[in-house]
């Protein structure tokens, strides 16, 4: 033992020499300081130097490199025959004395074999394989610059170079390829610091290909197994790494080194934990200070989309992606998770060929968990080397990828939205029991807040319907924190009954009653509060219109779950309760297109389009009626028609109930929309204009909640539209309000929604109008405002409301006042149109109403004018004689225009006097054709009962029917009468006033005037007949002076 000691002190002296730091060589130039030091190295030895041609530096310094493996071998071979004698020996106490002799290296022997090795290295086989390497033939490059290579020396180095490999593969596996390596400092250092060089050289002259090698550049096949060998001691990681270094060393390694480093890559990379191994290569094993470049996890995740050649992507990528996911955990270095999450993420690019196949793979190794109840036994896993993904590993897992990757929507949808449903049930799940996991509880809650913050809308509203149509699924967590799923929950019980007395007795003694407590699910409140929770009215606007929509198709489909609609219904009555505040970013009602596009579908639709032949369904209620199957005596089917009200066409009544409910939230929905957007117009929502259209036939339906909605809506509508249709350029006046500040005030009050408050927007309008007196004429904004405020005025007169139509009337006679013909000319055509034609029987009963109230109104003009009605009386009485005379017209708008020629004729005379013959004429021709004679003599009994039926039957005739167009009804003949007796008390007046006044007509009067008197079946019109032959009789008195 002494003798190797003695050998290994002498061997590591004469290495020294070769390291001879401590001598100064200022005087000596390289070569010579080499050289010197060669030559006290062999001295030591007690060899006789080589004698080397040394032309260069580089040469010196290869022999320097030669002598420097010398003394590794050396070293190497002491310490390894020394640890071979210790082990072999069995007498402990021999073992016991030859660990006392034992050959030991200190730091600074180390720190020298280490440098030595460094040498051999670096002036030994880089060098050699550079200059081996350029006398092979490469690709010409256009930039590359012209150089001479001297390639005499090439053998020569070659067969150096092989020789280095040989000994350092000796060295490394003394006892051949199969034997292990030795276990010294030396195998350490060569292992852990030279393994990409040493692996560089060998792979180059190991699997030199033939079109290279030569007699002079053989293949050198011995270094093959030691290299493989070397490959299989190192961990995975080493390997990639030594093998990473190696592709990326300059000069760059040749062609067939690359590809053999490749296919090493691969292999080792479809080893279990292979993909582990080369992020540990890349980023290392463990927690780093600083997080990796971008390009560290570009560079590991293109490796990983790379599939080897030869090799199917099926087969590739079935290794690959569970090894990926299973680094998807808290186990791992963080740096591992985040490469992982983004070549997952890169893998799942749309842009990535192979995309369809990986997301076969990985989605349901994270979705399956969740979305099934799996119980997978050991012994069918695919891979052994995996645990089992269980539910709560996935939503690890699930958060783990969202939040290690850019955060892309598509992305995002990708991974979430196949099991939104089941991440919803979980949540409701967790937040129904009180003790729940914190943890997982936002952890739930933020990956559902992260979908629903970045999925587009219709994919959002696809999948949230999804949840609204799935089952229950029922989770449960263990003692140890653990989800799963069940196949149903054994604590919960089927609630069958409605609200008990004892459930109710129990709310109100703890202040809580359970909203869903038939239990449906998904929980309707619980629903819409995460609907609201992700502040996204686009998703919740069209969900809203979707169940409307559902909800309105389902009251038709009558095998559909009823429970089923009752969820709906639930849902849209959360939504209004929730989401309807005007203030909050997810309200329903601030995305008002959705809204829109439903009132117009719903208004449109043919199930509430049968609304618009409800006007006629008190004349017809139906195809077939007691009226077409009659054959009994009319006092019978009096007695039919005499029953209760309340048993009145009941299936009718039903039938209409389902439509006027829908039209009657569409109409709602238009007014909260309305008022949640204050600026929403026909200008920026062109829709609102289709709307109004089909808004107009529903304010003539038989529901006076209808009515009044509609009427409501056109009115905002149409104030809406005159509000952002008028520009102002005037300045505002100081002290009292402008026109401008008084009509938008007004307008504001129209679209409130409370009655009293409109209904003074409309008497500020009527302000508005009256406010100037005519002579002083009207201004420019005045005028322009005029028909935006007639338009309102046309619309509130159709109101119900007794104080809404009032003001409209007033504020229609205040404006003739203001404008003049203009403004008349508008109130006579809206009183006329279509009522002097054939058409004139087709009228509505709204239609009829709204020509009635504007009669007031043009009632309250004709009074106003007085002794000026000369200046429109020709405007004025053609008109309304053209409404009188038509046979088509219904009786109240004839008895109407009856009423305001004898509105006229009490107002102004001479206004009228030039129509005097024609409308005496005509009201005596009116008189003896629409006369209606007694029949026969009544007897007691009938009188008896004519005079209790006579009354009610004049006011349904006039006040439930006024389209008929009965001229018999005794209204019309007392209009005439009434018109008579005032004529001729003015022309009396006009007598004694001493004008001159032609009648020729009285004698023929008088005659129908008593006629009339006696046999008229009406006893007002025979008490007004009198009364005019009375009048006729005065006025020939005065006529003879008398």
């Amino acid at each position: 033992m002494s003798s190797r000691s003695s050998q290994l002190d002498n061997i590591l002296a004469a290495g020294l020499h070769l390291l001879d730091s401590g001598q100064p060589a200022q005087e000596l130039d390289l070569k010579s300081l080499l050289s010197s030091r060669i030559a006290k190295f062999y001295s030591v030895l007690g060899k006789d130097r080589p004698v080397v041609a040394h032309d260069t530096v580089e040469d010196i310094q290869l022999e320097t490199a030669q002598c420097a493996l010398e003394v590794v071998h050396c070293v190497q071979k002491l310490l390894d025959a020394d640890a071979h004698g210790n082990t072999s020996q069995g007498d402990a106490k021999f073992q016991e004395g030859a660990l006392e002799n034992a050959l030991v290296i200190g730091t600074r022997d180390l720190t020298e074999l280490r440098t030595m090795l460094s040498m051999v290295f670096r002036w030994g086989i880089d060098p050699l394989l550079a200059r081996v390497m350029l006398a092979w033939p490469a690709k010409p490059s256009p930039h590359a610059a012209t150089t001479i290579i001297d390639l005499t020396s090439t053998p020569a180095d070659y067969r150096t170079l092989s020789s280095f490999l040989r000994c350092l593969m000796s060295m490394l596996f003394p006892c051949g390829v199969q034997s292990s390596v030795p276990q010294t400092l030396i195998t350490t250092t060569i292992l852990n610091r030279h393994m990409s060089e040493l692996l560089k050289a060998s792979m180059t002259l190991g699997w030199l290909p033939k079109s290279l090698s030569s007699e002079d550049t053989p293949t050198v096949d011995s270094l093959r197994p030691s290299a493989l060998r070397l490959l299989e001691f190192l961990p995975l990681s080493q390997v990639m790494t030594d093998l990473g270094a190696l592709l990326s060393s300059m000069p760059p390694p040749p062609a067939h080194v690359r590809r053999l480093c490749s296919s090493i890559l691969s292999k080792n990379l479809l080893r279990p934990g292979g993909v582990r191994a080369l992020y540990a290569a890349v980023f290392g094993e463990e927690e780093g200070p600083e997080n990796p470049q971008l390009e560290k996890y570009e560079h590991s995740g293109l490796i990983l989309k790379s599939v080897p050649a030869g090799m199917k992507p099926e087969e590739y990528f079935a290794i690959i992606v569970p090894q990926l996911i299973a680094l998807l955990s808290e186990n791992v270095p963080a740096t591992h998770r985040r490469a992982a999450s983004f070549t997952i993420s890169r893998m799942l690019d749309s842009e990535f060929s192979h995309r369809t196949l990986v997301s076969s793979l990985a989605l349901p190794m994270i979705h399956d968990p969740i979305m099934r109840v799996l119980k997978v036994p050991l012994e069918d896993r695919s891979l052994v080397s995996l645990a089992p993904i269980t539910p709560s590993r996935a939503l690890s897992a699930l958060t783990i990828l969202l939040l290690n990757t850019d955060p892309s929507p598509v992305f995002v949808t990708l991974i979430l939205s196949p099991v939104v449903h089941a991440l919803y049930a979980l949540m409701f799940h967790l937040d129904r029991v009180k003790a729940s996991n914190p943890v997982l509880k936002e952890s739930v809650k933020g990956l559902l807040a992260t979908w629903g913050r970045v999925v587009e809308r219709q994919e959002g509203v696809d999948t949230l319907w999804s949840v609204l149509q799935s089952d229950w699924m029922y989770w449960e967590v263990d003692t140890t924190g653990e989800i799963k799923r069940t196949a149903a929950d054994p604590n919960r019980r089927e609630k069958f009954a409605l609200l008990t007395p004892e459930d109710l007795r129990k709310g109100e003694e703890t202040g809580e009653m359970d909203k869903n407590f038939l239990d449906i699910y998904p929980d309707p409140a619980h629903l819409v509060q995460y609907l609201k929770s992700l502040h996204r009215s686009d998703i919740a606007s069209e969900l809203f219109i979707r169940l409307l929509e559902i909800y309105r198709l389902s009251r038709d489909d009558q095998e559909i779950n009823p429970m089923r609609v009752l969820l709906y219904l639930q849902v849209v009555i959360q939504m209004q309760t929730q989401l309807s505040d005007n203030s909050s970013s997810t309200s329903i009602l601030n995305k008002p297109e959705h809204i829109l596009s439903f009132v117009k579908h719903a208004l449109e639709s043919p199930v509430t389009a049968t609304t618009n032949t409800t006007p006629k369904k008190a004349e017809h209620p139906r195809g077939l009626g007691l009226g077409d199957l009659r054959i009994v005596r009319q006092e019978e089917d009096d007695l039919v028609k005499g029953g209760d009200s309340d048993d009145e066409e009941p299936d009718a009544v039903t039938g209409n109930q389902g439509e006027d409910d829908m039209t009657g939230t569409a109409v709602n929905l238009l007014l909260a929309t309305l008022e949640a957007n204050p600026t929403l117009s026909a200008w920026n929502a062109p829709i609102l204009s289709d709307i109004v259209s089909l808004l107009e036939p529903f304010s003539n339906d038989v529901s006076e909640s209808v009515r009044a909605l509609t009427r409501e809506a056109r009115m905002v509508v149409t104030a809406r539209l005159a509000s952002t249709s008028t520009s102002w350029s005037a300045p505002p006046t100081k002290g009292e309000e402008s026109p401008q500040e008084i009509y938008q005030k007004a307008l504001k009050l129209l679209q409130d929604p409370i009655l009293p408050v409109r209904a003074h927007g409309l008497l500020l309008l009527r302000q508005l109008v009256s406010s100037r007196p005519r002579a002083s004429g009207t201004s420019s904004t005045e005028a322009a405002l005029a028909p935006a405020i007639m338009s309102i005025f046309m619309q509130s007169v159709q109101d119900d409301d007794s104080y809404i139509f009032l003001n409209a009337v007033q504020g229609l006679s205040a404006m003739v006042d203001t404008f003049g013909k203009e403004v008349l000319g508008n109130l006579l055509e809206a009183y006329t149109r279509n009522v002097t034609t054939i058409h004139a029987g087709g009228l509505s009963k709204q239609e009829v109403d709204t020509k009635v109230r504007v009669g007031e109104a043009l009632g309250q003009v004709i009074r106003r004018c007085g002794d000026a009605l000369s200046v429109c009386a020709d405007n004025i009485v053609p008109r309304l004689i053209s409404v009188f005379r038509s046979s088509h017209a219904p009786t109240v708008l004839r008895t109407s225009a009856i009423s305001l020629l004898a509105e006229c004729v009490k107002t102004s005379l001479v206004a009228v006097l030039g129509y005097t013959n024609d409308l005496s004429i005509g009201m005596i021709d009116l008189l003896q054709v629409e006369m209606v004679p007694i029949s026969q003599l009544p007897s007691r009994e009938d009188k008896a009962e004519k005079t209790k039926t006579e009354k009610p039957r004049e006011k349904e005739a006039l006040d439930s029917e006024p389209t008929a167009v009965d001229f018999s009804l005794p209204p019309l003949r007392r209009a005439a009468l009434h018109f008579w007796t005032l004529l001729l008390q003015q022309l009396t007046h006009a007598v004694y006033d001493g004008e001159r006044v032609e009648a020729p007509f009285l004698g023929r009067a008088k005659i129908t005037l008593g006629y009339i008197a006696s046999t008229d079946e009406d006893g007002i019109v025979r008490v007004m007949a009198r009364e005019a032959n009375e009048a006729i009789n005065q006025l020939n008195k005065a006529m003879l002076g008398m």
